[in-house]
């Protein structure tokens, strides 16, 4: 089973600690732009995408998506740390959230979440740019 969405769309930003959990680099869609490709290219990471079908690239403007081992966990993840975090994707980068202009979306499944205090969505706000684009694109947000 893979969780292709579980954000709603809240009216403040919540707070937010990880846990270290993990729970997000198992049994999710990661997709991936072109920035993404290059950054961990460049770091010396191959092999690692694969074309995202037709309905990821419409919802979230990705052409990509990261390829995962035959358990569903993400082919970074090692020993529930991620081998490549340094240059994770921006969908690694914003999670639990995504921040566009005007609205936030906040995951329902991560633990990490604080709904009883305020966050800051700042540095979520550039991670989440593209993927904002795409789904004000679709979506009346």
């Amino acid at each position: 089973m893979f969780v292709i969405s579980d954000f709603i769309r809240v009216e403040r930003m919540p707070g937010f600690s990880c846990k270290l959990c993990a729970q997000c680099c198992r049994d999710r869609i990661v997709v991936l732009y072109d920035r993404d490709i290059e950054r961990l290219s460049e770091a010396g990471f191959s092999d690692f995408y694969e074309e995202a079908s037709e309905l990821e690239l419409y919802l979230t403007g990705a052409k990509y998506r990261m390829k995962l081992k035959e358990n569903g966990e993400c082919i970074f993840l090692k020993d529930d740390r991620c081998i490549a975090y340094e240059y994770r994707p921006d969908t690694c980068r914003r999670y639990p959230f995504i921040v566009g202009e005007d609205f936030i979306l906040a995951s329902i499944s991560c633990p990490g979440i604080k709904w009883d205090e305020e966050g800051d969505a700042e540095p979520f706000r550039e991670p989440s740019e593209e993927i904002s684009r795409a789904l004000r694109r679709i979506i009346k947000l």
